[in-house]
């Protein structure tokens, strides 16, 4: 998972989960860490305490015998003064990783849910939690009348809950608030509607997501209504200090528990009770025993040679001891299951059924079935502890010391933009569908491959597939590619049905007919994709018709490709001239498309064809503003004509100086080495140096890190840890430039919209620096790829990875110190080379890159004594602050990561401009403070 996807031997019927691949494979080259999380304890893995009868010779009475009936006693709860066990049974069922959401369900899910509901019907004792709703929906769907009577009766009598209750697991890293409310949102729905009130989830178990987010504790737990948050991860030097209860904050926790406050606005109001999941020690989401492994079976017949019940016993009864030293209270959870697990749910519940009554008859412990609900009761009904007050987030997350869990912030990149787009245009949908009153019988235009059906909406096929694609393995970008495609697929697949309930919302609101609509959201191919500015539509004239999901005004710039010989003109639903501008189409954008060109076993013919059909055939782009009403929509008709004229941005050259002023900021650009130099806001007089620079560090394929001269109490360098999609591992802290060989190129284009100026520093990687008429931010937009693998100009053969970055360079003096955001909602305060004060002080890094990296999903910060520099982004990218020199502050902007060995094409591209959102993208803005 995190090194190679190299098969070994399989074991027994293996699922393709956390350890094993889509053949059922042990994954080989885990690290121990991650081995650890779905880790599970084994018979015969503690010293006897005592000489056991099954192992001597057997002249006396045996210590357990079973009940004459065989019905074992599973009845009990908590036990006052004693431990008490809470045997909690569950499964993590990844909605897409090593195979696609569809083929886990066929493969696995189905047999988990079918056997484990017909188990827990047998003994009204046994409980059952269960998280991804998008799988239950799909068993639902096939399950028969009885089958679905059993499963309420089992809600009713509180036996299953559904803990979460989201369509997935969502990452916490990648998706904006709106999209982890959304998925949640969804998942409840279908509850609610299936089974009622009385399956409301009352706790959240995030509990293999690669890191945690203050977002995610109040939003998504106390705000949602939820008792308890529990996770299978943490940062390893914060889980061994907790094991060991090394503390500096007091009371300590004892353990893995604490109070969480995720929100500094909202304060006590949405304290959430949280912990790491103990495992057998080391965190994970599994426990000391496991019983989907045929060797481990509890054997309670005395008349056989492998009769074990005793050892059993003594076992649990160690295993609880140990485990009560690290946590407070006489309480403790035992997570029973990991990935894929119960799929004969039999193996499970009969030797848990059996345990359960032994154990209690030997009452060294007590043992019971429970849930996180139940435990988290028991834990707020003792008023004499007091947990520790936790305020930090889990970001990033670090297994180990050169395991640091930020490469996912970026892998997959075109996956988290279309998600994030996706959940845009739901957003604006579903706000014209209200409007308008648009039904999905007006629409009639089905989606026919789609997620379990919740509501009656055209919406709601989109709203499933975004929502199965926030998975944790899904738009973080740790899936297999033909995962990823298929993610995309089903997000295409259902957009097209939300097109055409826009293109009727939109005819009801202009009095047209939906016919008269194109849509250009690439959902039909690479030739209708504004993003890499292709739309056949609008070439030669056109209506535009926008709408704006905001509360307030606003004056958006549409960016249209056209076909341009001389001037065009637009005007908006009053005839009243709007200002517009046309922009050449740069090469590298027109070459977008051809990207897409698959030559694999083309004849020279076919290629050719092929070629032609992916050949953009626009000249310009239009851009034009157009003012949008709060919660509102515009039009604008544009096409060949004269326009009026109207006053240009100012542009001047001034020696090797190019200057660029609109009133409000003024820019300067270097002619000679082609780059921006400095920024000023002209009304606040406040000027500090700003550069862009393309930059990559070396992907480390294992080494050793070069530690810098600032850190101590250093770890050892050496690891086999390679950098992949999960972990991000440079071979050192050099940012290495590009080809130097190559020329820099610069373009300049001003007009009544914008000041663009075009940078390119690389065959590659280039980005363009737009100054609006009237904006007091800049916009920066880049496009990265495809990445090559050679570097010829360092080494004939250094076929080195590349993560890329794009750095901002300024003179804002704030020290170590940044700021991010938190899913879009509140920011987080960063320090380089520290974390928060419920980590251990001092924390090591050993990483010095990869450790500071953090996900950036809304804005990242810098600021000093006057100044304040902000970068904006439109997609989940990941940001560190860097000091490399007295005189600079460097904030890095990661846009791509990947490891050595991807020689698969892949281009990054920021947004331009989408109809149905606000434009979120990339912006620099330096200001007064």
């Amino acid at each position: 998972m995190l090194r190679s996807l190299v098969a070994v031997a399989a074991i027994g019927r293996a699922a393709a989960n956390g350890r094993h691949d889509a053949s059922g494979h042990v994954i080989a080259g885990l690290a121990q860490e991650e081995l650890a999380v779905t880790d599970s304890g084994k018979l015969g893995d503690r010293a006897p305490s005592y000489a056991f009868w099954s192992t001597g010779d057997r002249t006396t009475a045996p210590p357990y015998t079973p009940p004459t009936n065989r019905v074992y006693n599973t009845k009990g709860g908590p036990v006052e003064g004693k431990i008490n066990v809470h045997l909690v049974p569950h499964s993590h069922d990844d909605t897409g990783w090593q195979v696609t959401v569809d083929q886990y369900f066929s493969r696995e899910v189905y047999w988990i849910i079918d056997t484990l509901t017909e188990q827990l019907a047998q003994d009204a004792n046994r409980k059952f939690i269960y998280v991804e709703t998008a799988f239950f929906a799909r068993w639902w769907e096939q399950a028969d009348d009885f089958k679905r009577s059993r499963a309420k009766s089992l809600v009713r009598n509180k036996q299953l809950e559904f803990i979460n209750g989201g369509w997935c697991m969502h990452d916490e890293a990648s998706p904006l608030w709106t999209a982890m409310v959304d998925q949640t949102t969804r998942g409840h729905q279908w509850l609610f509607k299936t089974f009622g009130a009385q399956a409301n989830p009352k706790g959240t178990w995030q509990i293999d997501p690669f890191g945690h987010t203050n977002t995610q504790a109040w939003l998504l737990g106390a705000e949602a209504g939820m008792t308890s948050l529990f996770w299978g991860r943490m940062d390893y030097q914060d889980r061994e200090m907790r094991y060991g209860r090394k503390q500096s904050v007091k009371p300590p926790t004892g353990g893995f528990e604490w109070v969480w406050r995720g929100s500094k606005s909202l304060g006590s109001s949405a304290d959430v009770f949280a912990g790491d999941l103990y495992g057998t020690g080391q965190g994970g989401y599994s426990t000391w025993l496991n019983f989907d492994d045929e060797t481990q079976q509890v054997n309670d017949d005395p008349s056989r040679h492998d009769y074990n019940v005793d050892q059993w016993v003594d076992k649990f009864v160690q295993d609880a001891r140990e485990q009560a030293k690290h946590t407070l209270t006489l309480h403790q959870l035992w997570a029973c299951g990991t990935d894929f697990q119960y799929q004969n749910a039999d193996r499970w519940y009969r030797n848990l059924d059996k345990l359960i009554h032994y154990v209690n008859l030997n009452g060294s412990v007590n043992a019971f079935y429970s849930t996180p609900t139940l435990y988290t009761d028991l834990k707020h009904r003792n008023r004499s502890v007091t947990y520790e007050l936790r305020q930090d987030d889990i970001m990033p997350l670090a297994d180990n010391a050169h395991n640091y869990w930020s490469g996912y912030f970026t892998s997959r990149p075109a996956l988290k933009r279309q998600v994030r787009f996706a959940t845009s245009y739901l957003e604006s949908a579903r706000l014209l569908e209200v409007v308008t009153n648009t039904s999905k019988k007006d629409v009639n235009r089905p989606t026919y491959k789609k997620e379990p059906v919740v509501g009656d909406s055209w919406t709601d096929a989109l709203e499933g597939t975004v929502g199965v694609a926030t998975h944790h393995d899904g738009m973080s970008g740790t899936e297999r590619q033909d995962v990823t495609d298929d993610y995309a697929q089903r997000i295409t697949e259902s957009a097209l049905e939300a097109e055409a309930g826009v293109a009727v919302a939109f005819g009801r609101l202009l009095g047209v007919g939906r016919e008269a609509f194109d849509h250009c959201n690439c959902n039909s191919g690479p030739m209708s994709c504004l993003n890499a500015s292709t739309c056949s539509a609008t070439h030669h004239g056109f209506s535009v018709a926008a709408f704006s999901p905001l509360g307030q005004d606003v004056d958006h710039v549409l960016r249209v490709p056209i076909v341009s010989d001389g001037p065009w003109r637009c005007k908006d639903a009053s005839g009243k001239a709007l200002a517009s501008q046309i922009l050449a189409l740069d090469q590298r954008t027109r070459e977008l498309p051809r990207l897409y060109l698959n030559s694999f076993n083309l004849t020279k013919e076919e290629y050719r064809a092929a070629d032609a059909a992916l050949t953009n055939e626009a000249t310009a782009v239009l851009a034009v503003s157009l003012p949008i009403k709060a919660t509102g929509a515009a039009t604008a008709a544009c096409g060949p004509g004269a326009s009026e004229p109207s006053s240009s941005i100012t542009v001047t050259r001034d020696g090797d100086n190019l200057i660029v002023d609109n009133g409000l900021l003024r820019l300067t650009f270097c002619t000679a080495t082609k780059a921006l130099t400095t920024i000023e806001n002209l009304a606040s007089r406040t000027t500090t140096s700003l550069k862009l620079t393309w930059g990559w560090y070396n992907s480390s394929t294992g080494g050793c890190t070069p530690y810098p001269d600032t850190l101590s109490d250093l770890e050892p360098a050496c690891s086999s840890q390679a950098s992949g999609a999960y972990i991000f591992r440079p071979n050192s802290s050099e940012l290495y430039g590009f080809d130097p060989s190559f020329v820099p190129q610069m373009a300049v284009e001003t007009g009544s919209v914008y000041a663009e100026v075009r940078l390119r520093g690389s065959p590659f990687t280039s980005h363009t620096i737009r100054l609006g008429k009237d904006n007091a931010h800049v916009e920066v937009e880049w496009t990265a790829g495809p990445i090559p693998v050679d570097t010829p100009w360092l080494a004939p053969d250094a076929n080195w990875g590349k993560e890329v970055v794009l750095r901002y360079d300024t003179a804002v003096a704030s020290g170590g110190v940044f700021y991010t955001d938190s899913n879009g909602r509140e920011t987080v305060k960063r320090v380089r080379d520290k974390r928060g004060p419920s980590y251990p002080s001092p924390y090591k890094i050993s990483e010095p890159v990869a450790g500071n990296y953090y996900p950036v999903n809304a804005l990242a910060s810098i600021n000093d004594d006057c100044v304040e520099f902000d970068v904006i982004v439109d997609t989940s990218l990941a940001v560190w602050k860097s000091t490399s020199t007295p005189s600079t502050r460097q904030l890095l902007v990661d846009v791509h990561t990947g490891p050595w060995a991807a020689r698969h094409l892949r281009v990054d591209r920021s947004s331009s401009w989408s109809t149905a959102a606000s434009r979120r993208t990339t912006t620099g803005a330096c200001r007064n403070r």
